[in-house]
């Protein structure tokens, strides 16, 4: 039968009935797949060289990991079910484990959410963007600079997921004041990687961008228990790679995605029209901006003595106490399931530190390696690499703990350690899942998984370029050994 209007298109499956029953009840496949692998696993008696509570620890990871790569039920989810199962299995008392969920990294993150929701739900972030993109972009070229730069900056004192949400609908827009079309438009491509790639790389410059920093600086310190990474040392460690990462996203966003347009002032007039209806900046603006400048210098100047996390929750509370805020204001865009997500992963890594899982995992996962250098290098490919197959900060989860019990037996500094994974846990570069930034750019339909992979893999290993030039040059001249 002919399709018509009312009619839609009938497409008929003629794979054989059992391709369609796997093909439809993959997930489930799957999932009963790996949980009787664990079960089997759980059932043996495991390594000599390893005590019985650090096997079951380990049976736990490796099913934790392989949820967290293949994404089947959410990354929240399975962090709930790491915490609920050691307990259950005998590896550690209920209270204990349940008392890792409760540490400072997980305040500080859901304290960035809120001050984050704060400056959106009151128009403040968005009156920002569009001002400097109205300012800045005087032509085609001009106009990606400002995307990409606008990115990158405010990921470095806003969650890195958070701007990508905050300026997806302005670059929507854009694009479609242009009718740039999804097919072939080489400046509408540019516009959404480059709003990805500020997003990451920006996020990688200070401890704000992301909650997966204070997670691998949870990691260090409840592993290590007495080195940790403050907020000044960790931009001071990190800046050589960001400013060069961010010279390299731009040259390769002039190589791949040059403008082919050159009228913009459409785009200027639906700008200018925006701000035009947002009115004067209101006392709720003013008031939100000038917590969040105090905010920022606490955590610069009084971080060691207060907290950083205790400074989060104080801003919080000053918003409310001066009605600057409503809850129905911030809770759609606080990311309640990143918070559980981080809150298992801590768990899980303090109990692989205690059980010795960690240690063996590493021993055996690292076995021959000549060198410290060697051994970093080594360590920060494998970062790479799994950063683009599952959630940056499911990596440090998943990579740190082993990593820090090594640092020992290589005479290596812990801080150094926990650095190497936390910067290229970033790099995700190629595929949607890596980073919630890579994921709403891919969600415009506007660029390819096949241009992610080519231009995002040019672009991991020039981050690993100037990873190894910290690693060689750099660190050392800072006294990092």
């Amino acid at each position: 039968m002919k399709a018509t209007e009312s009619t839609p298109d009938i497409i008929v499956d003629r794979r054989p009935m059992v391709l369609v029953i796997l093909d439809r009840l993959r997930r489930e496949i799957l999932l009963a797949l790996f949980f009787a692998v664990f079960f089997f696993l759980i059932s043996l008696e495991g390594p000599v060289d390893l005590s019985r509570e650090g096997y079951k620890v380990l049976c736990v990871f490796f099913l934790c990991v392989s949820l967290w790569t293949t994404n089947l039920i959410p990354l929240s989810i399975t962090s709930l079910l790491a915490i609920a199962t050691i307990p259950m299995m005998g590896i550690m008392n209920a209270s204990d484990v349940y008392s890792f969920f409760g540490n400072k990294a997980v305040f500080f993150i859901l304290g960035v959410f809120i001050l984050s929701a704060a400056m959106i739900a009151c128009g403040l972030s968005a009156r920002l963007s569009i001002w400097v993109i109205d300012n800045w972009g005087a032509n085609p070229s001009r106009l990606l600079m400002a995307i990409y730069f606008l990115s990158a900056f405010s990921s470095c004192f806003m969650s890195e997921h958070a701007v990508a949400a905050m300026m997806f609908p302005i670059v929507l827009e854009i694009v479609n004041t242009l009718g740039l079309r999804k097919e072939d438009s080489v400046f509408g491509k540019g516009m959404f990687f480059a709003l990805a790639w500020g997003c990451i790389i920006g996020g990688t410059a200070t401890v704000f961008g992301g909650g997966r920093v204070l997670l691998g600086v949870e990691i260090l310190e409840k592993t290590t228990h007495n080195a940790s990474i403050g907020i000044l040392e960790y931009t001071k460690l990190s800046f050589p790679l960001v400013f060069i990462l961010f010279i390299c996203g731009w040259v390769v966003l002039r190589l791949f995605f040059s403008p082919d347009i050159t009228d913009i002032e459409p785009v200027h007039q639906v700008l200018q029209k925006k701000l035009k209806s947002m009115g004067a900046v209101t006392i709720k603006e003013k008031g939100i901006a000038c917590v969040m400048i105090l905010t920022l210098i606490a955590w610069f100047c009084f971080s060691e003595d207060i907290g950083i996390a205790n400074i989060a929750l104080i801003s919080i509370v000053l918003l409310f106490v001066l009605n600057l805020i409503s809850w129905r204001m911030v809770e759609e865009h606080v990311n309640w399931s990143i918070i559980l997500m981080y809150g298992g992963a801590i768990c899980l890594g303090e109990v692989m530190s205690q059980s010795g899982a960690a240690l063996w995992l590493a021993k055996h996962a690292f076995e021959g390696t000549a060198s410290p250098i060697i051994f970093l290098l080594l360590v920060a490919i494998l970062s790479t690499v799994l950063t683009n197959f599952m959630s940056n900060s499911a990596v440090i989860a998943v990579l740190l703990p082993p990593a820090l019990s090594m640092s020992d037996t290589y005479g290596i500094s812990p801080s150094m350690v926990a650095m190497t994974v936390i910067l290229t846990s970033n790099f995700a570069f190629m595929l949607p899942i890596g980073t919630p930034a890579s994921a709403v750019a891919y969600s415009s339909r506007f660029i390819s998984i096949g241009e992610m992979v080519r231009t995002g893999s040019l672009l991991s290993l020039l981050g690993m370029v100037a990873f190894a030039a910290l690693l060689f040059f750099y660190w050392p001249l800072l006294g990092y050994h």
